[in-house]
This record gives structure tokens, sequence and C-alpha cells, in this order.
């Protein structure tokens, strides 16, 4: 029969174990109790939410669980997760987000713009285990939607914060090694964040060998305006398309401060980074998709005082091409 020293050490071990299991939990950027209660739910519509920014609509079919917004009578889905896989990334912009880590020399701190359903946080703050991630998020309801819907739970080292992004970088005098541009409203991106002056503000918050990855929509006069707009800024501005969409409207812009890495360059830090982390979306052959384009564009500089984003927006380009 056990002593009572012995059950007092075995109740001990016990503790521990379940102090590191609920630690462990709680450091986890996804809350697997609400993913689980959203995949029981019947297909179809889940949520409408209104809030003072956005007209929210949450859908769920089979796995995957959208976020969508309306514009007039259109749905656009600017946020998208698998609730049975929390490491999968089923939009094909936000894999190619990721591939800003190709241009720090190392990164510790992230910091994103547009938190959506939180599907690029989750997957770099698990893949990533000593990277800290600020996000910034206008819309009290997005967090709120994030949160109790899409299962996105905040850790020591996944921070949500409640602002405007230009408002947050102005206020703050935090430098990141990334920062992630996803802030979209109704059709697009709001013009103070695809100005000259925003651009610059961003610049002003990159640690040494800092790189700043944006989602852009392609084919259209804003996605030419915002390159032009980056290169104004930026001596370094790459592109990854998505070369699955016909359409050419997904486009990762990559911008950094340092000279252009050579192709060879970029594939070497690919692979050391693919070693070390283990990605799902490979870096390597996220590196093959850039497109190193420098010849003029035919758009205009973005200002603060010239900034027409609702009139681009939806004016496509006269003739295609790559970007």
């Amino acid at each position: 029969m056990p002593t009572r020293t012995a059950r007092a050490a075995r109740l001990a071990v016990l503790a521990a174990l379940l102090l590191a299991a609920t630690g462990a939990w709680a450091q986890s950027p996804v809350d697997e109790g609400v993913r689980a209660q959203m995949l029981k739910h019947r297909d179809g519509p889940i949520a409408h939410v209104e809030t003072q920014y956005n007209d929210l609509f949450i859908a769920k079919r089979g796995p995957m669980m959208t976020l969508s917004t309306r514009f007039k009578v259109n749905y656009n889905i600017h946020s998208m997760i698998n609730l049975t896989d929390p490491d999968d990334m089923p939009a094909p912009y936000t894999q190619l987000l990721t591939a800003g880590l190709l241009y720090p020399p190392s990164t510790k701190r992230i910091l994103m713009i547009g938190l959506g359903a939180g599907s690029v946080s989750t997957y770099l703050i698990r893949a990533m285990p000593d990277v800290q991630i600020d996000v910034i998020e206008l819309d009290p309801g997005v967090i709120s939607v994030a949160r109790q819907y899409f299962g996105v739970h905040e850790t020591d080292r996944l921070h949500i914060v409640e602002s405007d992004g230009r408002v947050y970088l102005a206020r703050h005098k935090e430098l990141y090694d990334l920062i992630l541009l996803d802030a979209f409203r109704e059709l697009g991106v709001p013009f103070h964040l695809l100005t000259k002056e925003f651009y610059t503000l961003v610049k002003e918050h990159l640690a040494p060998g800092g790189a700043v990855a944006s989602n852009v929509a392609g084919g259209t006069r804003l996605y030419s305006s915002t390159l032009v707009t980056f290169r104004a800024v930026f001596p370094t501005v790459d592109v990854y398309p998505d070369f699955e969409d016909a359409d050419g409207a997904q486009v990762v812009t990559v911008a950094a401060s340092t000279p252009e890495p050579s192709a060879e360059m970029l594939m070497e830090r690919a692979q050391v980074l693919q070693e070390a982390f283990h990605f799902r979306y490979a870096l390597p052959g996220l590196a093959r998709r850039r497109v190193v384009n420098r010849s003029a564009e035919r758009g205009e500089l973005l200002t603060d005082d010239f900034a027409p984003v609702n009139l681009y927006e939806i004016s496509p380009l006269k003739r295609s091409r790559r970007p």
C-alpha cells in the first residue's frame, strides 16, 4: 500500500502534468472547443452580424467556414478556415502572404493589420514557436466573430488590438521584422492604407532588414497604382501572384528597404527556413512564384491628397498582363 509520502508525490506529479496541459492549451491560438461546436453545425448560413464598419456573414460547408462581407448585392469572401485542420489556409492569398518571411534576416516580431478569421496569425504562431504577433483590427465586431465562431484564441504571443492600423502605427514606436497588410472593407483596402504617406509610416516601423507583405487585388488600376506607390517608398518591390487564379485577382506584394535579393539568395533563405520550421506551405515553392518586374507601371502615385481608390478598384486594366 502506497505511503502517505508516495501518494503526495504522485499527486504533485499529476498536478504538475495538469498545470502543464492547461498551460499548453492556454498557449494555443485556436480554441478547439469552439471549432468542434461549429463543425457540428449544419451547412449553410450560420450568422449575420451588422457592425459599425461591416455587414458580416458567417457560413459553413463541410469543414470549411467562411467570413464574408456584403456590398450591395455582392458577397465577398474575406477569410476561410478548415475547422478540422488549424494549419490549413484554404484561401490562396493567405498562403502567398507568408512569402514575406523570405526577406528579413530573422523574424521574431510580426505586425498584422487586419484580423479576419485569424487564419494567417494562428498558422504562423503554430509554425514558429518564438514569434510574437500583434494583430490590429479596426472593427470590434470582426474581433468578436473571430473569437466566437472561428475560435481565435489570444495567447502571450498573439495579441489582438482594436485600432485603426494607421493610427496604431502613428501612436506606437515598436519595430517589427515583418508587417502584413490584410485590411479590407467592402470591396477593397481602405484608401488611407494605400498611400505614400502610409507606406512611409510602415517603413519607419520595420526593424533593420524588415519587410512588408500586402494583399492587393490584381488586374485593376488600383493594383498598378499600388505598385507605383510602393516603389516610391521601397527600393525592393516583388510580387507573388497565384498562377492558378485565371483572373489574376490574387496577388501579394512584398516590399523591403534592403537591396533586392537574387533568385539564388531567396531560394537559399527559403530552404533554410523550411528546414527550420517545416511550414505546411513550403517556402521554396512560394519563392519560385516571385515575379520581378522593373518596368514602369501605368498607375498613378497615391497620396493622402490623391487616392481615388473607389474608382480604381473597379476599373480593369485595358489589357491583361502578368504582374
